[in-house]
């Protein structure tokens, strides 16, 4: 396709491109995640493991744009451990081990300083390292106890159709409609019209789903407006977090849509939440 000459047509033709790079990246991964999370097992390990490992990697290089040192090895090796064991430790009473593992993970990280030779950075390089390894592999292993609460991970569609409809409507309506910014330091694109038609549809979309999972119906309100209040929180975290370090993408593993924590940034505060609802309140 020959490339138009007018301004205007330029604009159109950037847009309609970067359109079509995102949309076949959609169609290509999606099918992927929805397979790995119907069948579970193996296959949704790998899947959870390699968005942790890329998420993790991507935030110890906006660490080092900020002119940290994280310790790469020590938060690659726990980030995966957290997820490893969620993976087999789907059972009752997990919770001791699961904090067990984070308080090792935090002592073999500090003792870390040690060797890192920037005394005079030890605490933020340690802090970085600590963070990131909390941040992505603690947060991201709750998506394997979500999906360990039902034979084909129901609860976590929920969480994924909930997280997509919010994302994608407040897109939408903050483009077409946003006048007035929801926080114009952290994250300017972002508007409180947006937002707002981000948490109804979010409910709409909870609803809707609830009835094929028989969730209670107060329950999918409260959920759906959980979901849409938490992604939205965890989405500007990131942004915070890339506003900090002066990038705007986190990477660009994924063609079209930067880095792949840009991608899961909402479901990274949402997950424990989720979890912990249905467990409590839910299953009661």
């Amino acid at each position: 396709m020959a490339k138009p000459k007018s301004k205007f047509l330029k604009e159109g033709y950037v847009k309609y491109k970067k359109f079509l790079i995102r949309s076949i990246s959609v169609f290509i991964a999606a099918p992927i995640v929805i397979a790995c999370v119907w069948y579970g097992s193996v296959p949704f390990l790998i899947l959870i493991s390699a968005f942790a490992i890329v998420s993790i990697n991507e935030f110890y290089w906006m660490m080092q744009k900020r002119g940290f040192k994280p310790a790469y090895f020590i938060g690659n090796f726990f980030t995966l451990f957290f997820i490893v064991f969620a993976f087999f430790a789907l059972k009752k009473n997990w919770e001791p081990a699961h904090s067990a593992i984070l308080t090792m993970a935090a002592s073999v990280t500090l003792i870390s300083g040690l060797f890192l030779r920037r005394p005079k950075h030890v605490i933020v390089d340690v802090a970085a390292t600590l963070f990131g390894m909390i941040y992505i592999g603690w947060f991201l292993s709750y998506l394997l106890f979500i999906r360990s609460l039902t034979e084909h991970g129901a609860f976590l569609f929920f969480l994924m159709i909930t997280i997509w409809a919010n994302d994608s409507t407040a897109y939408l309506v903050g483009t077409l409609f946003g006048r007035h910014k929801l926080s114009p330091d952290i994250s300017p694109k972002k508007s409180i019209e947006g937002s707002i038609a981000g948490l109804l549809v979010c409910i709409i979309a909870g609803i809707i789903f609830s009835q094929y999972i028989g969730m209670d119906i107060l329950h999918a309100i409260m959920l759906g407006a959980l979901v849409s209040i938490m992604a939205q929180v965890s989405d500007l975290v990131e942004s915070l977090i890339k506003r900090d370090v002066g990038v705007k993408d986190s990477g660009h593993v994924i063609p079209g849509h930067g880095g792949l924590l840009d991608r899961i940034d909402s479901f990274i505060l949402t997950a424990p939440l989720m979890y912990y609802y249905v467990v409590w309140f839910v299953g009661k």
